[in-house]
């Protein structure tokens, strides 16, 4: 047999038999243990190199992209695919996702009605409640979501929207989210078996403008 160091024949009778000598055998394994130490340091540097660069691909849109070390923990391509993973019904955690948005805008809503209730709508829910027998005002009954006036025998649910359902008039408030908030609201409405009845009010305080309105919706009502 040979010598897996150095390739001599011999008669076995050293230790195993892979190897011809003591010599022989400490400097074959010195010399693998050093190839495997020098491959470990080889890949510990490469990983922890600030300029090595990490394969991925978006879990949003799929999209192969690049990383530096200290972000090979990224999951998508972009801020924009990041945000968009929050409403991807892929996502694990989109139903709670969605579930917690709906809470929070439900609070955001009741937030902002209780800052924004305007003086027309305080005259025409006054109305209401002098020629009604049972009405109730900001009352959020519809799956956590409220009415302005909730007029129960007549089944009714009357949002009176000002400006701001339809125009931008404030930064850092979403006219999108708004009108989003104001659909699922009606939707809630609709499934507890009230009718939604919107007023459109884009103007100031005017007792004018309340008893048109009242007046038409005795009109609509009766």
């Amino acid at each position: 047999m040979n010598c897996e160091k150095c390739n001599k024949e011999h008669d076995g009778s050293y230790g195993s038999g892979r190897f011809c000598q003591q010599a022989c055998s400490r400097s074959f394994s010195t010399k693998a243990k050093r190839k495997e130490i020098s491959e470990k340091a080889r890949q510990w540097s490469s990983e922890n190199n600030p300029a090595t660069l990490f394969d991925k691909s978006c879990l949003c849109c799929s999209k192969e992209f690049q990383v530096k070390k200290t972000k090979k923990n990224a999951k998508f391509c972009s801020r924009s695919c990041a945000s968009r993973w929050r409403n991807d019904e892929r996502n694990p955690d989109y139903a709670l996702n969605k579930a917690r948005a709906i809470e929070r805008g439900k609070k955001s809503a009741a937030a902002q009605r209780a800052k924004r209730r305007s003086k027309n709508e305080i005259h025409f829910a006054s109305l209401c409640q002098e020629h009604f027998d049972k009405v109730l005002t900001n009352e959020p009954m519809f799956n956590g979501w409220d009415a302005d006036v909730i007029i129960p025998e007549l089944k009714i649910a009357v949002l009176w929207n000002g400006k701001w359902h339809y125009e931008k008039i404030m930064e850092g408030t979403s006219l999108k989210q708004i009108q989003n908030r104001d659909k699922i609201k009606m939707k809630e409405i609709r499934a507890a078996g009230y009718k939604p009845y919107v007023i459109k009010d884009m103007g100031k305080e005017s007792p004018a403008l309340v008893q048109a309105e009242w007046l038409k919706f005795l009109q609509q009502t009766a």
